[in-house]
């Protein structure tokens, strides 16, 4: 389903993760200021990266998708389920941070507790429970 950039502006845009100028945390005591994980559909960590800038910025999930595609079949498909997938395709597709090739091996939906955060229909069309493959995954388990 085609969606508007207009519409994927205005869900960015309400995504507080998605505004990489919002800062929660301060660099000023700390070198890293948090963690983001890549787990499996049974919640295991396969890797993990230090978060040393504040904001969610995108590079840290892309960093952790590369890593991920070096290891499994270059065929094999994937369910992405992450606070803002929506505005991590939208990146990818823009700027082509992945090769097409890969692009086209993730499903992209937002983690399920995040799909009911807006009203805006991107939730709607990247909720994990609307699209096939992701059956009662819900990406909640390192929350």
């Amino acid at each position: 389903m085609y969606i508007p950039v207009s519409v994927l502006n205005g869900c960015g845009d309400s995504f507080i993760a998605a505004d990489e100028k919002r800062q929660k945390a301060s660099t000023y005591f700390f070198t890293d200021i948090g963690l983001m994980t890549l787990v499996c559909r049974h919640d295991h960590v396969l890797w993990i990266v230090n978060l040393t800038s504040t904001g969610e910025k995108q590079h840290y999930a892309l960093a952790l998708l590369d890593q991920l595609f070096k290891h499994i079949p270059t065929q094999m498909t994937i369910g992405l389920l992450y606070n803002i997938a929506c505005q991590l395709k939208q990146s990818c597709c823009k700027w082509k941070f992945m090769d097409d090739s890969i692009l086209s091996c993730i499903a992209f939906a937002i983690a399920i507790f995040h799909a009911y955060d807006h009203q805006w229909p991107c939730q709607v069309i990247y909720h994990p429970r609307k699209q096939e493959g992701f059956d009662w995954s819900d990406g909640e388990g390192c929350e």
